[in-house]
Parts: C-alpha cells; structure tokens; sequence
C-alpha cells in the first residue's frame, strides 16, 4: 500500500464484524467499549497528558473505529458508503491519499467478484463526478476508475458528500486474495488522485471534529478479540503511557507522513547509520518494518537469521574486498570505487537507474545496466559501505573482511522475510531507533514473529528490505512499529508523536 509495494504476504483473514463505538466525555472522560471486552482501566496520567497535548476536549467527542488482527499482517475496520449505507472492510493507510473501493461497474477483474461493491444506484445521496483516473502501486498493482461523491459512515461520525474512488478495474493478483475491499487514505491531499478531499480533511470541513489529529494503535496480540483502534479527532488513553514524543513531518514530504529518524543500534552497539539523519515514512499498511537493504542484511547477521548467499557478494569480496579497503584506507571518494572497479556505471550512472520507477521505464533506456551486472552494482555499494563502518570503528583489515564475508551469507530472501532458530530468541539484541533525541526500542519478541503450523514452530524476521529509488535510505514504519509504539499523527502541524503502547 502507499508508496510501498502490496505485501507479498498473502493473507488470507476471516471476514470481520467490527464494532464502532464512540468516546463521549463529561468531565474528565468516558470510554464506552460494549461490544469489546477491555481488560485495561482508564489511566487518568494519560488523560491528563491527552488533555495537555489537545487531543482530547472535555464536551468533544473522538470516534474510535475498532479494527480486527490476522496474523499481524492486516488490521481491517468497517465503514458504510451512501444511503442507506453499503458496509466494506478496509485499510485505514496513511501512505495513501485516496479513499476507494471496487465499483458495481467493475466486471472484468476477478478480485472485483470477490469482494464488496459499491453501487451507486442504490443510495439516495450520491452524486456523480465521473472524472477518470489510476492509482499504480509499485509493479504489485494498477486500479482504474473514477470518483463520485457520496456519505461515508465511519464510526458514529456522518461524513457528507464525501469523494471516493469507484475502482472499475483491479491489476493484481495481490488483491484477487486480499480480504479487505478497499481502503480509506490517511496521507496528505498532496497524493490525493483527482485532488480529492481526504476524509480527515472533509470531517475538519464540515466540523465533526475538533482537533486535527487522529491516532492509530494496534494490537499485535493475534489472539484477542480487539486488533487495535484507529481514533479520528483524538486518543484513547487506555492504549498508551507516558508522554508521546512528537517530531516534525519533513517539509516538502509528496504528501506522506515522513520523519527524520536518527541512529540506529543493535543491541548497545551503534550501527553507524542514520547517524546524520534518515528518511522514515509512517505507513499503516505495511505488514512489516522495512529499510535499506545495507542494513536490514546486517540486522540479519546480527540476530542469526537464515538468509541467503549472494554469489556477486561472495565474488566482489574475495577478488576487489582488499582493494576496496586499500581505496577506502587512501581516501578515494567511497561513491567512485564500484566505478573505479568497473562494477557500477561511472558518472553518476548507477544514481540515474535508481531514479527509474517502473520496469518499463528500465525497459526503455538504452544505456541500462543489465541484472545481473545491477547485482555485482548494488552488492559492491554494500560492501563499501560495510567496510567503510568497520574501519570508522577501527577494526583490523582481516577482521573487516572476515565479518563483511559473513554478511554475504545474510541476504534477505525474494520475499522479503527470513527465518531464524525460534531457540535463539532470548539471546537476539535489541535493536534501537533513535527519534526526537530519544530511544525507541524493539526486544526479539517484538520483531520476531513466531507461528505454529501442524505442531511445528516457525520464527521469522519483522525486518524487511526495500530499496526507494525516490527516497534513498528510508524506513517504513509499518504494522510492527504502530503495534509497539502507539501513534498520534497531528494533520494542524504538522507532526507525528509516539509512545508506548498497553495492550
């Protein structure tokens, strides 16, 4: 979803009912949950810091969308489109602007047939635009059709003459098993297909709420009844402690909710990235947590995940690993060494093919590189980089590349994911992300992801590599993130804020 690619992960989630309960308040406040057993008391610290921080207003209500969990790789809640109101199960995703959902008009497409849609005919309050447009994500997948405007129902919220997204044609074979019919963009309208209004702007508009903020948390505790709530217009105190962290969204962000992030460390020890800044988009749709493969091939090595062997890794560094660490040790610039050694196009070359998005921009450049030799590019730049970290740390030469041999054997496999020894877990690093001068940090249990299948345990890797050609270096903060840090995305700032989250 969003700037992302869909999930490889096919999920394969029971149809939900979800339930939308609203916050009233009088007073301090009041959460009523009638359809969700809530286990948690109210904390009053944490009213008195919502208060502070303005999301929550005594006489003003927040409404709270409650979602359910599958495997925490998809988190679904419910809303109801034109009158009377016609339900879909979505995606509430904030690296997407727009809200769609498949059209009673869309007949050739399989995943159509397979999920809800919308028909226009049968609600008393839509209106018709017809104006044609696409979303494209990625290569995973292409959606043609056309806005109309229409009431949305989200929670106990009435959202009128609300533009939404008629898909009229679904390219994905990602969204032909996908269990969710559609999905309500949270970004920035900067994204907005069409310029449609996003749903958080037209509730502002038309003052349903009174803040502009809304909250996300999840619960990653696949087992529960709740899998988490999305809450427009305020936070749920009961989901949270302590004070949230707030940092700036970047200006000039394309319409996403993107950070700068500050270092990384694996266990205590600093990992050497992100020191002078990293790119980190917040992306509700993403199963996983994903970064720049230079150093998710790294996390890999440091918590014995089975990954796989690079041959270019393995043959870059055992004829070029001195040579790049004499050309390092002299001073020569790390950006020309792959050129130097005939491994990467020259002048800037390797950076121009990055910034071809899609496949069939690749196709139409004459002067590309071909696979495998992008192989032998991509796996020299991370091996320049690795030896360049290790010698700032002052390690030997045959040290460096003995540890730089061993990351060869790391790779994350095609779809992303790697397995590791489920005995190990107690002994993996915690790893820790540095946002707004403080530690934000991940034990085994919460990056691992731990299934059971006909008696057998399978522990897999929440870290995910992924390259952004538009956005080099950059994190995606996904599910596994907002599952362990509960989030607060301020739309009047704009900001993002982070703490703790309680299940």
């Amino acid at each position: 979803m969003g700037i992302k690619y869909f999930s490889q992960i096919l999920c394969f989630c029971a149809l939900i009912n979800i339930c939308f309960l609203p916050i009233t308040t009088y007073g301090l406040l009041k959460i009523s949950l009638k359809r969700v057993d809530q286990q948690h008391k109210t904390n009053f610290n944490n009213i008195k810091f919502a208060r502070k921080l303005g999301t929550i207003e005594v006489g003003k209500r927040a409404e709270i969308i409650h979602l359910k969990n599958y495997m925490n790789s998809q988190f679904y809640g419910e809303i109801g489109i034109g009158t009377p109101p016609q339900k879909f199960a979505v995606i509430f995703d904030t690296a997407v602007s727009n809200l769609w959902v498949p059209s009673s008009k869309c007949n050739s497409s399989e995943a159509c047939y397979l999920h809800s849609r919308y028909e226009s005919s049968h609600s008393s309050t839509y209106t018709k635009i017809g104006s044609p447009h696409e979303i494209i994500y990625g290569t995973e997948a292409k959606l043609t059709g056309f806005l109309s405007q229409d009431n949305v129902e989200i929670g106990g919220l009435l959202v009128k003459n609300q533009i939404i997204f008629e898909i009229t044609s679904e390219e994905s074979i990602t969204l032909v098993h996908a269990k969710f019919d559609g999905v309500v963009g949270l970004a920035f309208p900067d994204k907005s297909e069409g310029n449609a209004n996003l749903i958080w702007y037209t509730m502002e508009e038309q003052k349903l709420l009174k803040k502009k903020v809304f909250s996300i948390w999840f619960n990653t505790d696949s087992e529960a009844e709740s899998g988490g709530e999305v809450v427009f217009g305020g936070v749920d105190p009961n989901h949270f402690k302590g004070k949230h962290v707030y940092v700036p969204v970047t200006p000039n962000q394309n319409g996403i909710w993107q950070i700068e992030i500050g270092e990384l460390f694996i266990g205590n020890q600093s990992s050497g990235y992100c020191q002078e800044g990293c790119p980190a988009v917040l992306d509700s749709g993403s199963p996983l947590l994903s970064g720049p493969a230079v150093i998710v091939v790294e996390i890999n090595h440091a918590i014995g995940a089975k990954g796989v062997k690079s041959k270019e890794c393995k043959e870059i560094i055992s004829h070029n690993g001195e040579k790049i660490y004499d050309l390092l040790a002299s001073g020569v610039n790390p950006d020309d060494i792959c050129s130097q050694l005939s491994l990467c196009l020259n002048n800037g070359a390797q950076h121009m093919r990055n910034n071809l998005k899609t496949a069939q921009e690749r196709i139409n450049r004459k002067e590309l590189l071909s696979f495998a030799d992008e192989l032998l590019c991509s796996a020299c730049q991370k091996i320049v980089i690795w030896i360049q970290r290790q010698m700032k740390q002052r390690k030997t030469k045959k040290g460096i590349l003995r540890y730089v041999r061993k990351l060869c054997f790391s790779f994350p496999t095609p779809r992303g994911d790697v397995e590791v020894p489920c005995e190990n877990i107690p002994l993996m690093p915690h790893l820790t992300f540095t946002i707004g001068n403080k530690p934000f940090t991940f034990t085994p249990q919460q990056y691992i992801r731990t299934t059971r299948k006909h008696r057998k345990m399978t522990c897999r890797s929440q870290f995910s590599a992924v390259d952004l050609p538009s956005l080099p270096g950059a994190w995606i903060f996904g599910n596994v993130f907002m599952g362990v840090y509960h989030s607060v995305f301020d739309f009047s700032k704009p900001q993002v804020g982070f703490a703790e989250a309680v299940y």
